[in-house]
């Protein structure tokens, strides 16, 4: 995928204005009609704007203008007579719905980013909403299940890069440690026949994953752990942690890593799936992400040195990496061995 340099849309007021309009205004758009089931029965069968509002109860002159911006960005096609029609854009919109959601969530919060600098120990998110982020999703379980939505989006983003480019050593239980609704787990025990999952997250949240879990023909295959990871893991042989490490602070991944360290079976594998920050800066997925970061949470986005140092700190060393030029990268750790061979 090549990215382009937001700088080149600075180069003058009219591109400047043109970016930040067709941002704002996408959002906007996307979302009204994603959530409000518009983009779903479009879906379905072409339709004009009139019939959609009705099928939707909604306005049917604002239906409209919102389908006419996503016609003229190339979303939605509309014939002469007035009738839009679904495409493979309109897809990828579609899918993409519950990351939309969430992104919105996150641009109200960006609006106490220069505040959170100056308020010590407050994130953005915090201040917007009241609660750290996860909290926050513990008694709004409705908003939970649809970032657990975007999480198995992301998973469908990286699983092709993953078993292509990063094959892992034979294992007999893979730990997905913070896997959210089990998509990264399930995935990974259907390209590895024979094996075994554990689904580790907070109790609240794999309470909102077993009926997906109870759904899949892997069923069998899987346990289902609630818990915590700054407390402990359950014992495995290969543990992924998909976009974990960069929700929290240096101080606390060394916190979850040591306990990784401690419950890793002899011969286990640690693989983090996340952005790798290039150094010098380029316009990637991981700069931007690293901004949402500083909005979430503690954590932020790293560059690979950074992991071995955290690597260090709890008793692994990086073994290999692959790196994905279009979003998360796979960095695989080995546990280091102290005289005897015993765990640190």
């Amino acid at each position: 995928m090549v990215t382009r340099a937001l700088g080149d849309y600075f180069d003058s007021p009219d591109t400047l204005f043109h970016l930040m309009n067709s941002a704002t205004a996408t959002m906007t758009a996307c979302n009204t009609l994603n959530q409000g089931g518009v983009i779903a029965a479009l879906m379905e069968a072409p339709a004009a704007a009139g019939a959609l509002a009705a099928r939707c109860d909604l306005p049917a002159d604002r239906v409209e203008r919102l389908l006419a911006f996503l016609a003229g960005h190339g979303i939605v096609e509309r014939s002469a007579d007035g009738t839009y029609t679904a495409t493979a854009r309109t897809q990828v919109l579609h899918d993409a719905s519950a990351y939309l959601a969430s992104t919105e969530i996150g641009a109200r919060a960006g609006s106490q980013l220069l505040a959170s600098m100056r308020a010590e120990g407050k994130t953005a998110f915090e201040l917007y909403y009241g609660q750290p982020v996860f909290a926050f999703f513990t008694g709004q379980p409705e908003v939970a299940a649809r970032f657990g939505a975007f999480m198995g989006w992301m998973t469908c983003r990286v699983q092709r890069f993953l078993f292509a480019e990063h094959r892992f050593a034979p294992f007999g239980t893979v730990a997905d440690i913070g896997g959210s609704m089990g998509d990264l787990l399930l995935a990974v025990l259907e390209e590895y026949p024979g094996t075994r999952g554990v689904l580790f997250d907070l109790p609240d949240t794999v309470e909102l994953a077993r009926p997906g879990i109870a759904a899949s023909p892997l069923a069998d295959r899987v346990e289902i752990v609630g818990g915590s990871f700054f407390d402990a893991v359950p014992p495995a042989d290969l543990y992924t942690t998909k976009q974990i490490l960069h929700d929290w602070s240096d101080e606390e991944c060394v916190h979850i890593l040591r306990n990784v360290r401690k419950a890793i079976n002899p011969g286990g594998r640690l693989a983090v799936i996340d952005h790798i920050v290039s150094d010098p800066p380029a316009p990637d997925e991981a700069q931007s992400t690293d901004i949402a970061m500083m909005i979430w949470d503690t954590g932020h986005e790293r560059r690979l040195a950074e992991f071995e140092a955290l690597f260090a700190a709890s008793g692994f060393r990086l073994e290999r990496v692959s790196r994905n030029p279009s979003g998360h990268s796979v960095i695989e750790a080995l546990p280091v061995q102290v005289s005897g061979g015993e765990k640190t």
